[in-house]
């Protein structure tokens, strides 16, 4: 009765009740139980909601509260049942490449390791090839031109004070949940396009008629895929459990098959967005090549409730001046809803990765706009 801060708890016919209308369940009174009567349970499900979104009905049973949804995927992950499942569109992918569509796929930065240790860049080109597509192209391409313009936002408008921060735009997720918890915030958020959005529309630009596929392991990018203004650049949205359920369909053996060339095109500062931390890095590297002796604070949050945290301290003005980089999911985006590879493992594979990358930073990029010079 006494640890309970809503006064939730008292003794009828000599026995403790909890009025769970009052309860917040924030489990002092299972801590102060010198009997251990009370249990704190929670659905795995709603303990990996960052945005509690996951709620009780009438009945007891969960139900997901859409209105704070952001389609991060983590209660997908962790529901021991199989309950909650995303929408697919590997049908309406096979469907375009039968019809003789030319489509493209863009592979996401976290793509590396996912389908095995014998799945090289080279042989997963081979494979994609098996399946019909007619172009693969890595968005790290995409991250390359992403950090550019943040960097050119971030200096135009943090210190000159017209935004007190900024805030990293390529987790939709992330972006999602400033939208619906920090509204007042929007207006610090960079207003650059995601690394996806830019990979598709330089697709598009190359392939006039073709149809985009972005692969990777964001079920958050399925829901951006959809918006009024994106929509017409990314006509499918795969995800890499849903590509191998289309390898195990083909029989395609990557220990066999013979690899064709292999993906040189993004810079190790691009590979670097698939985990959490990257953008972040990427950003303050381009400003310093610049300006060398310019301070950058940053911040970032990994996960949804780290992230709300962050944005918290930020509306009250803890993080002026900061580049804020969050991400939905722990550890980044090789940590997304529609991964095949441990979190950690994932992690040191991508910093191999970069290691291998022809060139180091987004000015290298092939790709580059010649008029994205930082000056």
């Amino acid at each position: 009765e006494k640890v309970c801060p809503k006064d939730a708890i008292s003794v009828r016919n000599h026995r403790s009740y909890i009025d769970l209308d009052k309860c917040i369940r924030c489990g002092k009174c299972a801590k102060a139980c010198p009997y251990n009567a009370i249990v704190h349970l929670q659905r795995p499900c709603a303990a990996s909601c960052g945005m509690d979104a996951i709620e009780s009905d009438e009945q007891g049973r969960a139900v997901i509260n859409q209105d704070k949804c952001v389609a991060c995927g983590q209660c997908l992950v962790s529901c021991p049942f199989g309950a909650i499942v995303d929408k697919g569109q590997i049908y309406q992918v096979i469907q375009s490449i039968l019809k003789g569509d030319n489509v493209v796929a863009i592979m996401a930065p976290a793509f590396m390791g996912q389908f095995g240790k014998h799945s090289t860049p080279g042989k997963i080109i081979a494979a994609m090839k098996q399946l019909g597509f007619f172009r693969i192209l890595e968005v790290a391409v995409g991250a390359d031109m992403c950090t550019i313009e943040e960097a050119k936002d971030f200096l135009e408008k943090v210190p000159t004070g017209q935004q007190k921060y900024m805030a990293t735009s390529c987790c939709p997720a992330w972006h999602s949940m400033i939208h619906k918890l920090f509204p007042s915030e929007i207006g610090n958020i960079s207003m650059t396009l995601t690394p996806m959005v830019f990979t598709a529309r330089l697709m598009k630009k190359k392939y006039p008629g073709c149809k985009v596929v972005f692969v990777g392991p964001c079920a958050a990018k399925k829901l951006e895929a959809i918006r009024s203004d994106i929509r017409s650049d990314v006509d499918f949205v795969l995800t890499f459990e849903e590509l191998q359920g289309m390898f195990e369909a083909k029989q395609i053996d990557f220990e066999t098959i013979e690899p064709m060339f292999d993906l040189n095109e993004g810079t190790a500062a691009g590979r670097g967005f698939a985990v959490a931390g990257g953008v972040a890095k990427a950003v303050e590297d381009l400003v310093h090549e610049s300006y060398p002796d310019m301070e950058i604070k940053t911040a970032r949050a990994e996960g949804l409730r780290d992230c709300r945290k962050l944005m918290t301290l930020a509306k009250a003005g803890k993080y002026n001046g900061h580049l804020l980089e969050g991400m939905a999911c722990p550890g980044g985006c090789v940590a997304g809803a529609g991964t095949l590879l441990p979190v950690d493992l994932a992690a040191k594979v991508i910093g191999n990765y970069q290691k291998e990358a022809q060139t180091a930073t987004p000015m290298e990029s092939p790709y580059r706009d010649k008029g994205h010079e930082l000056d």
